[in-house]
C-alpha cells in the first residue's frame, strides 16, 4: 500500500506548486537624498492621477536632517510623478537611489531597478520656456522663423535617438515619450517665435506690431511642419504629458484643425477640457452661486463617470465653504514662537491675507492690505491677520529684514486642506459667530473687500 501512497503525494506536491500564483512585487523602494531643500517632508506628486483624472495623490516623505529619505509603497500600475520640477516614471517593483536637486531636474542621477526611464526624463524640456528653444545650441543660430522647422529636426532626431537607445525600458514608456518628442516640437514652433523677437523688441529693434506680424506670418508658415506631428493626438494617455496639456489648447480651437486639416477632438477629451475648465474657473477665480450651477450642469450632461464625479465632488466639498457654514479651525505660528488658533479670535470679524515671499501678485496686494490694517487699527470689532504659507525660516528671514507691520501669523500650508487652498493670493472673511463669508473674498486693491468688511463689523 505505501507504494502507492508515496508516489501519490509526490503527484500532489508538484501540481499544487505548479498551480501555486507567483505574487507579483507591487513595491516602489525609493531612497536617497534631495539638495537645497529646506523643509523636514519631501512631496511626491502623482503627475498621471493630477493630469488625467484631476485626482490628487501626493505621497509625504518625511526627511531626515532635511536630506535624506527611504520611502516605499504600493503602486498598481507604471505611473508618472513629479518631485519639484523633477519627473520620475515609477513601475511595480521598481528600486532606485535618487540624488536630486531642488535647483534643476537635469541634476537628478538615478541608480537601481527602474533607472534607464528616469535619468532620461532628466533631460525633459520646459514647455513653458519654449520646448527645444531650450537647446541654446540650435536656438542661438536661428536669425529668423523661416530656420526653426528644419533646425528643431535636430533636436527631434536627437532625443529620438536617446529614447531608442534604451534597452530596459516598456514599450510603453517608449510610446509615451516618442509622443512627447513629437508634441515638444509642435510646441516649439509655436512659443518657440516668441522668444525669436521678443528680445529684438525689448531692444526697440521691434515694435510690438511688427513682433506680431512675425508672430502670425509664422503660424501660418509652421502649418506644413506641425502636421505630421499631430497625427496621432486623440489619446487621452497623452494628458498626463505636460507639454501635450499646452498642445491641447491649440487644438481645441477650429480654425486650428482646419488649418492643419485634423479631424475634432474626440468626446472624451472635450469632456476633459470641460471638466478643466470648470475646476480652473473653481481654483481661480472661487466658489460661487452661479460657478454651482455650472458644476452642476456640468456633472450631468458629462457622460465620462470620472469626469462627472469630479465636479459632483467639488460640489460636496465646497459645501462646507459656502456662507454661514462654520469655520474650520486652524493653528498658527507667532513671531514670539508661541501659537495661536484662528478660534481665537471669534467674536470679531476675522481677515486673512495668504501670501508668502515667492508670490508676486501677493506682494502686489501686500501695501493694500496694510492699508486696511491701518485703517482698522483700534477697531476692536475686526482682526486683521497677514498668514505667511513661506517655510517659518523663510517667514522669519523675511521680517529680519522687512518692518513688522500688523499681525504676522505662519502655517504650514498643507494644515490648509479644509479651505481648498491650491493657489495664493487667498482672503478670507469669517464673521464674529465663526461662521464663513467668503473665503475667496475680493482683492483688497478692489475696494470690495472693505465693503465686505464693513457689512458684518
Amino acid at each position: 500500500m505505501k507504494k502507492f501512497i508515496y508516489p501519490l503525494l509526490i503527484i500532489l506536491i508538484a501540481v499544487s506548486c505548479k498551480e501555486a500564483p507567483v505574487k507579483e512585487n507591487k513595491t516602489v523602494v525609493l531612497k536617497g537624498s534631495i539638495a537645497n531643500y529646506d523643509q523636514d517632508t519631501l512631496y511626491m506628486n502623482n503627475v498621471s492621477s493630477k493630469s488625467m483624472l484631476f485626482k490628487e495623490d501626493t505621497h509625504a516623505i518625511t526627511l531626515k536632517e532635511k536630506t535624506n529619505f527611504e520611502y516605499r509603497f504600493e503602486l498598481e500600475k507604471p505611473t508618472y510623478f513629479s518631485i519639484g520640477r523633477t519627473f520620475l516614471y515609477l513601475s511595480p517593483g521598481d528600486s532606485l537611489v535618487a540624488n536630486l536637486d531642488t535647483r534643476d531636474r537635469t541634476y537628478a542621477s538615478f541608480a537601481g531597478k527602474g533607472e534607464q526611464a528616469n535619468n532620461y526624463l532628466r533631460n525633459l524640456s520646459y514647455p513653458k520656456g519654449g520646448s527645444f528653444w531650450g537647446d541654446s545650441d540650435i536656438s542661438s543660430k536661428i536669425e529668423t522663423y523661416k530656420d526653426m522647422p528644419e533646425a528643431f529636426k535636430v533636436s527631434v532626431k536627437k532625443r529620438t535617438d536617446e529614447l531608442n537607445s534604451l534597452t530596459h525600458v516598456s514599450e510603453d514608456f517608449k510610446r509615451l515619450e516618442t509622443a512627447r518628442i513629437k508634441f515638444d516640437y509642435v510646441n516649439t514652433l509655436g512659443s518657440g517665435v516668441f522668444y525669436l523677437y521678443i528680445g529684438k523688441m525689448s531692444k526697440g529693434e521691434m515694435t510690438k506690431e511688427e513682433m506680431d506680424m512675425k508672430m502670425k506670418e509664422a503660424d501660418q508658415y509652421f502649418i506644413p511642419y506641425r502636421k505630421p506631428f499631430l497625427d496621432d493626438f486623440n489619446n487621452t494617455d497623452y494628458l498626463q504629458l505636460e507639454v501635450f496639456q499646452s498642445v491641447l489648447s491649440a487644438l481645441r480651437k477650429e480654425d486650428f484643425r482646419t488649418d492643419h486639416e485634423l479631424p475634432e477632438l474626440n468626446d472624451t477629451l472635450q469632456e476633459y477640457l470641460t471638466t478643466s475648465y470648470l475646476t480652473s474657473k473653481v481654483k481661480f477665480s472661487g466658489y460661487s452661486n452661479a460657478l454651482g450651477d455650472e458644476l452642476k450642469e456640468g456633472a450631468q450632461k458629462i457622460k465620462n463617470k470620472n469626469y462627472s464625479a469630479v465636479l459632483q465632488n467639488i460640489l460636496t466639498e465646497y459645501a462646507t465653504l459656502t456662507k454661514g457654514n462654520p469655520a474650520s479651525d486652524l493653528t498658527f505660528t507667532k513671531l514670539d514662537g508661541n501659537t495661536v488658533k484662528l478660534s481665537d479670535y471669534k467674536g470679531k470679524v476675522i481677515v486673512l491675507d495668504l501670501w508668502a515671499t515667492w508670490c508676486g501678485p501677493c506682494m502686489k496686494e501686500k501695501p493694500f492690505f496694510e492699508a486696511l490694517d491701518k485703517k482698522y487699527h483700534g477697531n476692536e470689532s475686526v482682526a486683521l491677520i497677514s498668514l505667511s504659507i513661506d517655510t517659518e525660516k523663510v517667514w522669519r528671514g523675511y521680517f529680519e529684514k522687512n518692518e513688522v507691520k500688523g499681525d504676522q501669523l505662519q502655517i504650514n500650508r498643507s494644515q490648509l486642506t479644509d479651505y481648498k487652498v491650491s493657489g495664493i493670493p487667498r482672503f478670507f472673511v469669517i464673521d464674529k459667530e465663526f461662521n464663513v463669508v467668503d473665503v475667496f473674498a475680493p482683492l483688497p486693491s478692489s475696494g470690495d473687500l472693505e465693503k465686505l468688511i464693513n457689512e458684518y463689523i
